[in-house]
């Protein structure tokens, strides 16, 4: 680009030269042979030719600048949406204790595979067993007391003609009391025996044992988790998806699965779809079945790329491409060599390219790069290939 000078900041013309200069020279009669004069006007004129061209090339010919355009034509498109998540399982376990007592041993360590009713956890049940004694004991004493009492009704209805009837009924009512208190005393028997089989903790279900975090010694409560049981049929992968594309999944829907540590790609799909976002996380839960499930450990971490949606034949354009014109987005489309304003409407995906929807047709010339465009701008094309997406 050529800068004027204002006339201000040019150097003055001095009375003595003629010239431009700073400070005034004596005047010197110069003669100049005609050969150098031709070599001078060579010079001149090829310097002139150079700076020509240089102005037009940069402005790509014919002083209009030149600029990037795709040529749009439809291909094949396909959405994808990319989350990660973690393996999982259904069916988990958390192994806790019904009871507080010592732990007297411990039968599976982590890693194990456990069938169901597999011994896990061994307490210390002398406690339990002394009330149990106790009981009995009690037991064994109200049914003395219920035989006593038995007795001395039927000594009662023999004697019914010369005792009183206040007698008799005191017989009877004893003799209730006693069966009353054995049948107590049964039922407190079979609770403390109930208990007992609480003191050996077995496995409610068949699986991988995930973590364990008892030792021999141990003093347990209700309140601890002593081992994670899994189930390891029906591995499936759990993924967080934002509640912006909620709408987009559904049940179905195909899916590519990579575990962390494989180079492998493994096909699934969509299982289940939660009802509900979290309003913590603004998250929607969804689970992706493997359709070969692959031996894996639970809670490795898997990138899943979703197929959302896809078509044979639409027009794509590049996000650099996009201009705000206040009532949405637009593109620059390049018409008889100036820059046309377009307003158009897609689909907004997080993608680099997205799908237009009305706005473009086939064999717009789309301007790429729009930094400093201007709508009905002169502008050139630069040779660029045809973009099918």
């Amino acid at each position: 680009m050529v800068k004027n000078t204002t006339r201000d900041a040019l150097p003055k013309t001095t009375p003595v030269t003629g010239r431009n200069s700073l400070v005034a020279v004596p005047e010197q009669a110069t003669v100049v042979s005609p050969a150098r004069k031709t070599r001078l006007g060579l010079f001149a004129g090829a310097f002139f030719a150079l700076a020509l061209g240089l102005m037009w090339w940069g402005f790509g010919g014919g002083g209009a600048p030149a600029v990037l355009v795709e040529t749009l034509v439809p291909g094949p498109v396909r959405r994808v949406l990319a989350v990660s998540g973690r393996t999982a399982t259904d069916v988990r376990s958390d192994i806790v204790s019904s009871v507080s007592a010592r732990v007297l041993s411990v039968n599976a360590l982590e890693g194990d595979i456990v069938e169901v009713g597999a011994p896990l956890v061994d307490l210390d049940d002398t406690q339990q067993q002394t009330a149990v004694r106790q009981v009995l004991a009690a037991l064994d004493a109200a049914i003395l007391t219920q035989q006593s009492a038995a007795a001395d009704r039927d000594r009662a209805m023999a004697l019914r003609e010369t005792i009183s009837s206040v007698a008799l009924a005191d017989a009877d009512q004893a003799l209730a009391l006693a069966a009353l208190e054995v049948d107590r005393q049964r039922a407190a028997l079979d609770q403390a025996r109930l208990r007992l089989p609480d003191y050996r903790i077995t496995a409610p279900i068949g699986g991988v044992v995930l973590s364990r975090s008892v030792e021999l010694g141990d003093l347990v409560t209700p309140t601890n988790i002593l081992m994670r049981l899994a189930k390891l049929d029906g591995l499936h992968v759990e993924v967080q998806v934002d509640e912006i594309y909620t709408s987009a999944i559904r049940v179905g829907q195909t899916a590519q699965l990579q575990l962390a540590g494989r180079s492998d790609v493994m096909a699934g799909k969509v299982a289940f779809v939660a009802s509900e976002v979290d309003e913590v996380t603004g998250s929607m839960r969804v689970k992706l079945s493997f359709d070969t499930p692959p031996e894996a450990q639970i809670g490795l971490t898997t990138v899943a790329n979703i197929l959302i949606d896809e078509a044979a034949a639409t027009l794509t354009v590049p996000r650099r491409a996009f201009v705000e014109d206040g009532a949405g987005m637009a593109v620059f489309v390049l018409r008889d060599g100036r820059a046309s304003l377009t307003p158009i409407t897609y689909i907004d995906w997080p993608a680099e390219r997205v799908e237009v929807i009305s706005g473009l047709a086939t064999g717009d010339k789309v301007i790429v790069s729009v930094e400093g465009i201007k709508d009905g701008q002169l502008l050139a094309e630069k040779d660029t290939p045809t973009t099918m997406d």
